[in-house]
């Protein structure tokens, strides 16, 4: 039986991912641009950006990743298969929609790499209670610390942010050639993109990323999703969240060495608490009949398809339409006007998962990654299963 508030908080991360990645899906390679002379309006979503979005629905999806993989451990126990082999197959095809997806749509990816990370943390699905907490804080202050060092070295020892590109400069321009040259360029930036990130997860996300899918699945297994956390605990979890967002946010305004690229390595810290406070809300309202709680019910229900489909759709705007009927928009557009397309395709997402799941158990792309991971897996189990019976004979003989 499904878990309707996972299903909700699911919806929430999968429609509040696209407010962070547009900048990324409009530009692929430069990312956004800020002008030489900052608008006020860039400057406002950039702050709340910083705020409240930044991390914290990766945060989720972590969190929420790793409750399945405790969801699956209870059923593969209930029903007599191996664990270990299950997921393996489901994360191995995940890997390779992850892969497609990065290297030929959206270099800004995030199956990919989940699917390595939770391949290091099935071993410990088989911990009790008290020690997996335990490993995953222990994982989680680790992480946290290398991605507070990490962006330090970046901004204030390498000054990363001396070489990014304002609008108008030659430097952008050059950069928007080159991205816009053609998609043979497009999948080589896309394709380094994704190797360089996998090089370097160990000194940045990799820690973070276990900690919090352990942590998800002590949630589970705690009853978190059904009751969320203790009143006197959520309003220590609140008070933690503004506290460190805003010492976070400062050195944004603070120091000119802190941008766009090095910011992501702040705030994931307090996106952990932020992605707790905003699970907890909605399972404290899981009981409401509400729409528009029922749409994000359904979003988290076909949310591999939103994620693919709403790269897809991107795609084509940005990279086919927009240049072919409006060349100037990429060295005009501001957060403002990415804000309103992230709105209206929201708003398209919420309407598709309504009509899918109205219609249908699953979305198209979940039940094809169902149908790849389910073959690998019985024919892995049938090869076993041919083993066993042949060194049986043997042993016999």
């Amino acid at each position: 039986m499904r878990i309707h508030s996972i299903d909700a908080v699911r919806g929430l991360a999968i429609l509040g991912i696209l407010f962070m990645n547009i900048t990324f899906h409009q530009n692929g390679y430069a990312n956004y641009a800020f002008f030489e002379e900052p608008l006020l309006s860039d400057t406002v979503i950039s702050l709340f950006n910083t705020l409240f979005l930044d991390g914290r629905f990766r945060s989720l999806f972590c969190l929420l990743f790793g409750a399945g993989l405790a969801i699956q451990f209870e059923s593969c126990e209930k029903r007599g298969h191996h664990f270990l082999d299950f997921s393996q197959a489901r994360l191995k095809w995940l890997f390779v929609f992850g892969l497609l997806h990065g290297v030929f749509i959206f270099s800004g990816d995030i199956l990919l790499y989940y699917s390595l990370f939770a391949f290091f943390i099935l071993k410990h699905f088989t911990l009790p209670q008290d020690e997996l907490k335990k490993k995953s804080i222990h994982y989680l202050i680790v992480g946290s610390a290398i991605m507070l060092v990490g962006g330090l070295v970046m901004a204030f020892v390498f000054d990363m942010g001396a070489e990014l590109p304002t609008r108008p400069s030659e430097t952008f321009n050059e950069e928007v050639a080159l991205w816009q040259s053609g998609y043979l360029t497009q999948l080589g930036i896309q394709a380094s993109f994704m190797l360089s990130t996998v090089i370097v997860a160990p000194f940045t996300m990799l820690w973070q990323s276990m900690g919090l899918m352990m942590f998800g699945a002590y949630l589970y297994r705690a009853g978190f999703f059904n009751h969320g956390f203790s009143s006197l605990l959520f309003k220590k979890l609140v008070l933690v969240a503004i506290v460190t967002s805003i010492i976070t946010a400062l050195p944004q305004f603070l120091f000119e060495q802190v941008t766009l690229d090095v910011i992501p390595m702040f705030t994931s810290i307090p996106a952990i608490f932020c992605a707790l406070v905003y699970a907890h809300v909605l399972i404290n309202i899981r009981h409401t009949a509400a729409w528009w709680y029922q749409s994000l019910i359904n979003c988290g229900k076909v949310a591999l398809t939103l994620y693919l489909t709403q790269s897809i759709a991107l795609a084509v705007l940005f990279r086919i339409v927009m240049p072919a009927y409006f060349p100037n928009f990429i060295y005009s557009v501001t957060l403002l006007d990415l804000l309103l397309v992230t709105i209206a395709f929201t708003a398209v997402q919420v309407i598709l998962a309504n009509a899918i799941t109205k219609h249908f158990n699953q979305g198209p792309f979940e039940a094809l990654w169902r149908k790849m991971y389910l073959r690998s897996f019985h024919k892995k189990q049938k090869l076993k299963h041919d083993e066993k019976e042949q060194l049986t004979y043997m042993d016999e003989v």
